[in-house]
């Protein structure tokens, strides 16, 4: 289209006069996307009926659409091209690239985190282990531009909240300074999903296949198989078998890695019970077509405690108390069945009157003694208020909302 042509032209230009340096390209690419402001320019189904209707396209860099549901690639230049990304589905992955440029949200909204992380240990250059933790979040709505930085300068997470939601982005085929692409566990698991071994891609076939069809001898030959790679493969192996398996096959797995490398286990249990918990939000999200259900279930799938939360809620909500916003959506999401299940409220608990109580003291920031202090003076009935305590803590949902609070006698 002519905008993306007009604007590939003036940032090749822009960028030749500036040596061809990659430092300086994102930079340059985040002027020009807000200068062109394709949200304000390109109606995106203009842009589909050019894709079918046009002789010739661009040389398309993803084919296979592996990077969005749907992948194009509007303009090219020897050493970068502008695609448009269609997302249909949200996703937490927390990611770095091997590449350089900057991305313009076309259509829709995303809750964009941007990490730190801190390496504490390495089996190689692509597993390693650390503390992953937020340094911000923020809300991007239609026109929002943000340079993509190359590697650890850049690691984040973008959680879609529209479908679909579309972006533009332009970006180098790879770094000049490249290094392996990793994604980041919540567990401090970093990993390159992305890097192949052929030898390693048929063992994970062959697994996959001898547990889905319940070979007898689907122990013993994992047994082999696992002692035979080193701890990056191992990871690759069992992340894809979690998708691809019955529940409890990676677990399995797991205890056979455990009898070799402890830590390595540990991580991956931690990794795989957490994957279990944004399964399970996942689901919940889509029992529901309320835009503040939605909203809230991103915010606790996205980020890990009430502190970040309440700092994306101060953008989406201005001028309201965030404990009020968040008691209001559990209330109403008490109040609302799911769409599958009639018997079952999208909260996914049934409060009484006294539960129900306790939930708000604790949203409200009350520790565990105040809410009992308030609740009884009966000594018996303390530890029955602690656990309905610790039960709330123990929510996927309610669990990051409550993390402040103190759950330990006192």
């Amino acid at each position: 289209m002519d905008l993306f042509e007009d604007l590939a032209s003036e940032l090749s230009l822009a960028w030749m006069q500036r040596g061809r340096d990659e430092s300086v390209f994102p930079e340059l690419a985040e002027r020009m996307l807000e200068r062109f402001a394709p949200a304000s320019s390109v109606a995106p189904d203009d842009l589909f009926r050019w894709s079918l209707e046009a002789s010739v396209l661009p040389r398309q860099f993803d084919l296979r659409s592996s990077f969005g549901n749907f992948a194009l690639t509007v303009a090219t230049r020897d050493d970068f091209h502008i695609d448009v990304l269609v997302w249909t589905d949200a996703t937490t992955a927390i990611h770095q690239h091997n590449f350089s440029g900057a991305f313009h949200v076309l259509q829709g909204s995303s809750l964009h985190t941007r990490w730190t992380f801190e390496e504490t240990g390495r089996w190689s250059d692509r597993l390693k282990r650390g503390r992953l933790a937020v340094h911000d979040t923020e809300w991007l709505q239609t026109g929002s531009t943000r340079p993509i930085l190359q590697g650890d300068q850049l690691i984040h997470s973008l959680f879609h909240l529209d479908a679909p939601s579309i972006t533009v982005v332009v970006r180098t085929p790879t770094s000049a300074r490249s290094s392996p692409q990793m994604n980041y566990e919540r567990s401090g698991l970093a990993y390159d999903p992305h890097f192949e071994i052929a030898r390693v891609e048929k063992i994970r076939q062959l697994l996959c296949l001898l547990w889905t069809t319940d070979h007898p001898q689907r122990m013993a030959l994992s047994e082999a198989a696992l002692r035979g790679v080193d701890a990056h493969s191992t990871v690759r192996i069992i992340s894809s078998m979690r998708l691809q398996t019955a529940l409890g096959t990676p677990a399995r797995l797991i205890d056979m890695v455990a009898a070799r490398d402890v830590e390595l286990a540990a991580l991956l249990r931690k990794t795989m019970d957490l994957h279990e918990r944004t399964r399970l939000l996942v689901d919940l999200r889509r029992q529901t077509r309320s835009a503040r259900h939605r909203m809230l279930l991103a915010l606790v799938l996205n980020l890990p405690d009430r502190t970040a939360i309440d700092a994306v809620l101060r953008q989406i909500a201005p001028g309201e108390i965030a404990a009020d916003w968040l008691w209001d959506t559990l209330r109403s999401m008490r109040e609302t069945p799911r769409r599958e299940d009639g018997g079952n409220n999208i909260l996914g608990l049934s409060l009484d009157q006294l539960s129900e109580q306790i939930l708000e003291m604790l949203l409200r920031g009350r520790s565990v003694a105040e809410v009992t202090r308030a609740m009884t003076d009966d000594p018996e009935l303390v530890e029955d208020l602690r656990v309905v305590c610790s039960a709330f803590s123990a929510s996927p949902l309610l669990g990051p909302l409550l993390n402040s609070v103190d759950f330990h006698p006192g």
